[in-house]
This record gives C-alpha cells, sequence and structure tokens, in this order.
C-alpha cells in the first residue's frame, strides 16, 4: 500500500482508516532539496546560544500558546520553532521556509482536491479553506503553521527509549511530517499498537535512500475527520527517541519538521460536505454558514497541548480529564482563540 501514489485511491483509504500514510519524499519535485536545506538551517537555529537575538526576538508566549508561534523550549524534552508568517520567522530560517512551505502547501493541496474525490464532492470543496495557506504568508496570518522540533535523545547510550511528545491528534486537515531519523510511531487503530512509521520497514521500498536519507508522513487530523464525518480518521501518534547510537557523540538529537495544514477562516456550510459516501450531518454537527474558526474552537476545546512545558499540560489534563470523565488524547497545540 505505501508504495502507491497519495493520488491512489487506494493509498487515500489507507489515510482514511489509519490515519497515517508513509511517503516517500523524493516522488515529490523539490522536496527533498528544499527539506534538505531547511532541516540544514533549523540545526542552525537551535545551536545559536539562548541569549541570541534570533530567538530572544522570536520568543514563544507562556502558558497554553506557548507552541503557537516562536522559539521555546522544553528542558530536557524538545525545542521547537513555529512559524506562521514571513515577519515573525528568524531570518536565518526564511529563505529556506518559503521553499519548502510553498512546495509543501501546493502538495497538500492537491492532496485535499483527490481526498474530495473519494468523499464524492466537489472537488473545490475544501479550497477557500486551504487556498489562502498554501503560499508563505508575508504578513497576515492563517492557522496554517510550520514547526520545526530539536528532540533530545536519552542521555546514556544504556538508556531505553524516551517519549518526547505523548499521543495525541493533530487539530488541522493534514500535516506533513518529515524527519532526518526514526521516531514518530502512529497508534494502529485495529491492534491497538504502535506503528514505527519512519523505519524503513514501513516505509515505500528505498523511500529513505532515495529522499536523502529523509522520512515523511502524512497525518490525517481532526478538521478533516470532522468534516469527512470520521470517514477519515484523525491519526493518534507519539515520537519516541531512541538513544544516541553508541560512540555517537554527534547525534544528541532527533531533528523533525511539521507543516499543519489548518482550515483558514472561511464561511463553513456542512451540506457542501455531504454525500452518499459522508452522508448527512447531525442536528449537533450542522454549521449554516458560521465561520471555520468556530469549528476549530470547538475541536480545540476537547483537547489539552502536548507541546506545552509540563506544569501546563499537566493542568490542561486534569481540567479535561475532569470535564470528560478521564477519557480523551492531546493535540498538538492548544490556543486560548482560534482565530490564527
Amino acid at each position: 500500500m505505501a508504495q502507491r501514489q497519495v493520488s491512489d485511491d487506494h493509498a487515500l483509504q489507507f489515510l482514511a482508516s489509519e490515519g497515517y500514510l508513509p511517503l516517500a519524499l523524493s516522488d515529490h519535485p523539490g522536496m527533498v532539496e528544499a527539506y534538505t536545506q531547511l532541516f540544514a538551517q533549523t540545526s542552525k537555529f537551535f545551536n545559536l546560544p539562548p541569549d541570541s537575538p534570533e530567538k530572544t526576538n522570536h520568543q514563544a508566549a507562556s502558558g497554553a500558546a506557548a507552541s503557537e508561534e516562536g522559539y521555546s523550549q522544553i528542558p530536557h524534552e524538545k525545542c521547537i520553532m513555529t512559524v506562521k508568517t514571513s515577519v515573525h520567522c528568524p531570518s536565518t530560517l526564511r529563505p529556506e521556509l518559503q521553499t519548502a512551505w510553498d512546495l509543501t502547501g501546493a502538495f497538500l493541496a492537491s492532496i485535499t482536491t483527490a481526498i474530495a474525490h473519494t468523499l464524492s464532492l466537489d472537488p473545490d470543496v475544501f479550497s477557500p479553506f486551504v487556498a489562502p495557506c498554501t503560499a508563505f504568508p508575508r504578513t497576515e496570518r492563517t492557522p496554517t503553521l510550520v514547526r520545526m522540533f530539536r528532540y533530545d535523545r536519552p542521555a546514556a547510550a544504556t538508556a531505553g527509549p524516551k517519549v518526547n511528545a505523548e499521543k495525541h491528534k493533530d487539530l488541522g486537515l493534514l500535516s506533513l511530517v518529515v524527519g532526518r531519523s526514526p521516531g514518530l510511531q502512529a497508534l494502529d487503530p485495529t491492534s491497538n499498537a504502535w506503528v514505527s512509521v519512519e523505519d524503513e520497514a514501513n516505509l515505500p521500498p528505498g523511500a529513505v535512500a532515495r529522499s536523502g536519507g529523509l522520512t515523511a508522513t502524512l497525518l490525517a487530523g481532526e478538521t478533516l475527520a470532522f468534516l469527512s464525518r470520521g470517514v477519515y480518521r484523525a491519526g493518534v501518534h507519539r515520537v519516541v527517541c531512541a538513544p544516541s547510537a553508541e560512540n555517537d557523540a554527534a547525534d544528541p538529537y532527533r531533528f523533525s519538521i511539521v507543516y499543519t495544514l489548518r482550515a483558514a477562516p472561511a464561511p463553513l456550510f456542512t451540506r457542501d460536505f455531504e454525500s452518499g459516501v459522508v452522508g448527512a450531518f447531525g442536528p449537533g454537527e450542522r454549521v449554516e454558514g458560521e465561520s471555520s474558526a468556530v469549528m476549530f474552537e470547538r475541536i480545540m476545546r476537547t483537547h489539552w497541548n502536548v507541546n506545552a512545558a509540563p506544569g501546563v499540560r499537566e493542568e490542561q489534563r486534569r481540567k479535561f480529564e475532569g470535564r470528560n470523565g478521564g477519557g480523551g488524547v492531546g493535540v498538538e497545540n492548544r490556543q486560548e482563540r482560534a482565530s490564527g
């Protein structure tokens, strides 16, 4: 299955049922070069001193919105740089990020068209929510973002793997996760077992070699799950980092870059998403012209943020579990407002 192109209905059927889809980045022109260069700049950025203006001038907010935009660090776990516009992007990252953003935005837009086909919907049904997000924004924010991660590996070579991001779902339509070493795991909805989706055994044949050592995984998000009425399952995933290879002091981190396509604010009519495949939205699900930001906020309220500082996310989790009888799962971000 993973050998197929994303536009192949069989591949999208796998994405729908499993919530994730391994890809060969080299199958998509320009992507390997763009992400190789962006990883190089990302590494340089994270290696800058803590008091570097590139970091201090782009410091993220504290609390629940810490991972929404800017630079943040969770000691012994990860560093995060989140970008939503060119003007709030460190200069060391801007040219490379623009190239990767524009390529990925166009790529994911084409996938939403293919998804519409599998749902027997108008091919442009996602366009009002996707088109404003495909090009790297100059000044005007949309909810779409790119997060660059540097995860800390376990300190001792004898230590076991370390969970650097607990199990969670992404909030948006689709996410593309590009990695430089294995660590991303997806939850198999049938067996309830974790699948190391970046291991070569789970990738298209030769994908890592053809992609210059990079892996790529497509994830379905909560917004797509809502708009498809569950035909597309939001992929539950986590990040687990193995210790550095023996005698390899040069590999203390795992790097990944995540492009998260979220719906831009636009009037939403759920009837546009009804079909013989999707079915009809129930009374509590229907939206008749409200901004998609309202839908996003409703989805967001049901989750807690795995990228906040440990104390903040534990408080969010306790509050959430108190409201929901102990159930639920985190999301990749929880902000106080959904306006983008």
